[in-house]
């Protein structure tokens, strides 16, 4: 009886546990169901979770729809403790692992789980939805021991509908240079894929060239803002 009433007891205590979701901007727990909303492009949302457990589990993170976009617009960066990896672009039905278990009472890094959108010019209805499922794996078989769903939406709220073209704006690059082609004066700023704005110049119609000697190599995105008009384009500085 003693023996039935402990099985009861753990098994309780193992069902009722559940992992923790942590919006790291919006400093709020992030249940099943809920919205994560974002307005910024270029910035990423960082989110933490933890083990709540009395053993470790593996974790993994499933793209289950995407809504008013395609998967070219947000990179997925999801790992623990610095395992996984960044993913751009994404799909639906997509499913990547955290690459090393997650020990009890643990949580993930500050920056192994983040999302960022990347607006690219070719979809303007909103507000553009993801919906995400991260699951708790038992680390024996990876069978599912709970799961949180929510929504990543973004939704900005200034966002410029009209989208410049390819014959308005042409963005080259070359080495050392990128090599900007404008009808209009132009506000172009520059991000590394972390967010971060790396440089902003304000240009004239007609041909421009911006050295990147001193850029370090890797993806950037180039946005270029002129008469409430605007355009995104993915390079790669070598």
């Amino acid at each position: 009886m003693k023996k039935l009433f402990y099985l009861l007891f753990l098994f309780t205590t193992i069902t009722n546990a559940q992992i923790t979701l942590q919006d790291v901007e919006g400093n709020v727990t992030v249940n099943d169901g809920d919205i994560i909303t974002e307005v910024n492009n270029q910035t990423a949302r960082h989110l933490i979770v933890t083990n709540n457990y009395t053993s470790d589990i593996n974790i993994s993170l499933e793209v289950v729809s995407i809504t008013n976009t395609d998967g070219s617009e947000l990179q997925i960066c999801f790992g623990v403790n610095g395992q996984g990896g960044c993913y751009f672009p994404i799909s639906q039905g997509s499913v990547y692992n955290g690459g090393t278990p997650l020990a009890a009472g643990a949580s993930t890094g500050n920056n192994d789980i983040d999302f960022m959108q990347i607006e690219n010019g070719n979809f303007t209805t909103y507000p553009k939805d993801y919906v995400i499922k991260i699951r708790a794996l038992n680390t024996t078989d990876n069978s599912e021991i709970s799961s949180v769903t929510f929504t990543y939406r973004f939704n900005p709220d200034n966002a410029v509908s009209e989208q410049l073209n390819n014959d308005e704006f042409q963005v080259a690059v070359s080495s050392g240079s990128i090599n900007i082609n404008s009808k209009y004066t132009a506000k172009v700023s520059l991000y590394n894929l972390t967010g971060q704005k790396v440089k902003e110049i304000s240009i004239n119609k007609g041909k421009t060239t911006i050295n990147t000697n001193n850029f370090t190599g890797g993806i950037y995105i180039v946005r270029a803002v002129a008469n409430n008009r605007e355009m995104y384009q993915r390079i790669i500085i070598n």
